[in-house]
C-alpha cells in the first residue's frame, strides 16, 4: 500500500490523467469508457497523495485540499444538475432538458422560475428576464447563440385586404380566419425526372414551400414559390398565396448548471495551493 505514495507512481498517474483529460488526445473518440477511466485515475491519484502524506507530514495540507476538491466534484457529479434549454425571441420557458452522465438526455426538468428571452444582440450578447417580466439582464457565452430552423413570411392577397404573416416548422401562422402550417420546405426548388418536387441543395437559392391552409373544417394544400408570387390561387377562399421571404430563426441555446459543492471545491483548491506553498518553503 505504501508503494502507492512513491513519487514515480504519483507522477505516472498524473501523466495518465492528463493524457485522458487533455482535448488534444481526443480520448473520448478512441478510449472506451473514457469518463469512467478518468474518474478511476483521479481516485487513484487521490489515494496516492493521501498515502504519501502519511510519511510526509509537510504534504498533508496539500492532500487535504485534494480530498476536498475530488469529493466536491464527485458530489456535484451525483447531485448536481446539468442541461440545456432553447428559446426564440419572445419565448418563455419553465423547464429545460436535463443531461446525465456522458451527455445522455434524461428528459424535462423544471427550472423553478419562468425565463424569457427578450432580445439577441450582436456579438453573442442576449437579454433575458429572470423571472419573466422582470428587468432584463445581459448574458454572454460562446455557446449562447445558435441559428436553427427558419421563418417563412407568407403573404395572402384577395378577400377584404392583403395579409402577411410568419410560419415556422413548429408553429402555424394565423391570418384572419386562416391557419397556415408548413408541410414541406424546398430551399432550392426543382422538379426531378418524374416531375416530382425536390431540392437541388440546402442553400436558399429558389425557396418554395407546401403549406397546409385551414379554414374551419376545410383543409387546402397550397404551393408557394418565392420566384413566382401569387402562383397558387384557391378559388373557394378567393385568396392567392405567395412566399414573401425566408429568414433564419434566431434561437438561444443556453447551458443550465447547478453545482452545489462548487464552494467546497474552491476551498479545496485554496487549501491545496497553501499546502504546496508551505511544503516548498519548508524545503
Amino acid at each position: 500500500m505504501r508503494g502507492l505514495g512513491d513519487p514515480a507512481v504519483l507522477a505516472g498517474l498524473a501523466v495518465l490523467a492528463a493524457l485522458v483529460l487533455h482535448p488534444a488526445t481526443r480520448a473520448g473518440a478512441w478510449l472506451p469508457s473514457a469518463p469512467t477511466i478518468m474518474v478511476a485515475l483521479a481516485l487513484l491519484l487521490l489515494v496516492s497523495l493521501v498515502v504519501r502524506s502519511l510519511d510526509h507530514p509537510r504534504e498533508r495540507l496539500f492532500a487535504l485540499g485534494a480530498v476536498l476538491v475530488v469529493g466536491a466534484l464527485g458530489y456535484d457529479g451525483a447531485k448536481g444538475v446539468r442541461g440545456t434549454l432553447s428559446l426564440g425571441v419572445g419565448d418563455v420557458t419553465n423547464n429545460f432538458v436535463e443531461e446525465g452522465f456522458g451527455g445522455r438526455r434524461l428528459g424535462l426538468r423544471p427550472l423553478g422560475f419562468p425565463l424569457a428571452l427578450e432580445r439577441v444582440r450582436t456579438g453573442g450578447m442576449v437579454e433575458v428576464s429572470l423571472p419573466a417580466g422582470s428587468v432584463p439582464v445581459e448574458l454572454s457565452s460562446t455557446r449562447a447563440v445558435g441559428y436553427g430552423g427558419l421563418r417563412l413570411v407568407v403573404s395572402v392577397t384577395g378577400g377584404a385586404r392583403p395579409l402577411e404573416g410568419v410560419v415556422t416548422p413548429s408553429e402555424p401562422g394565423h391570418l384572419a380566419d386562416l391557419a397556415i402550417g408548413l408541410e414541406r420546405y424546398f430551399p432550392d426548388f426543382a422538379l426531378d425526372a418524374k416531375g416530382q418536387p425536390m431540392t437541388r441543395s440546402a442553400e436558399s437559392r429558389n425557396p418554395a414551400a407546401l403549406l397546409r391552409v385551414e379554414r374551419g373544417a376545410r383543409i387546402y394544400r397550397v404551393f408557394v414559390l418565392g420566384s413566382m408570387p401569387g402562383l397558387h390561387r384557391v378559388e373557394e377562399l378567393d385568396r392567392s398565396f405567395a412566399l414573401a421571404g425566408v429568414e433564419p430563426e434566431v434561437r438561444v441555446d443556453a447551458a443550465v448548471v447547478s453545482e452545489p459543492a462548487a464552494p467546497a471545491a474552491l476551498t479545496g483548491l485554496l487549501i491545496a495551493a497553501a499546502g504546496a506553498a508551505l511544503a516548498g518553503l519548508r524545503k
